[in-house]
């Protein structure tokens, strides 16, 4: 799907509360190998929601809406893995996606993927990305 496909699509840097780049999310060490955090900025129903996943030493930032029937991912916090980690799961509606690019590859979403949310870390520190 294209990058602006219909009305409610909106970019993730376009959201209401949306963090700034530079804005600090904390030590990757705070994530577990293979299970995800979410981040939240704002309150109530306009909330800004991402979460982050940790492989090893590396973490992948994605909005946290799955692009079938934009709803969060997670129905509980910070569950957003496979029980054996290999997966992000949309608990709503089952969908599988790649940690690496967010690609579903199984659910009512298939070939469609998360938005992604560039994070940088150094030192340790995950932050947004420009």
């Amino acid at each position: 799907m294209a990058e602006a496909d219909g009305p409610f699509h909106i970019r993730w840097h376009q959201r209401p509360h949306a963090p700034a780049p530079g804005t600090e999310l904390g030590p990757l060490a705070d994530i577990p190998d293979g299970q995800g955090r979410e981040y939240v900025f704002g309150e109530g129903k306009r909330a800004f929601s991402l979460f982050v996943v940790r492989r090893g030493g590396a973490a992948f930032g994605y909005l946290n809406v799955c692009p079938h029937f934009q709803l969060t991912l997670n129905s509980r916090p910070d569950m957003f893995m496979t029980r054996d980690g290999s997966r992000i799961k949309c608990s709503q509606h089952l969908a599988l996606f790649r940690i690496e690019d967010g690609f579903c590859l199984d659910g009512a979403c298939e070939g469609d993927r998360l938005e992604a949310i560039p994070l940088d870390l150094e030192d340790g520190l995950l932050t947004i990305a420009d």
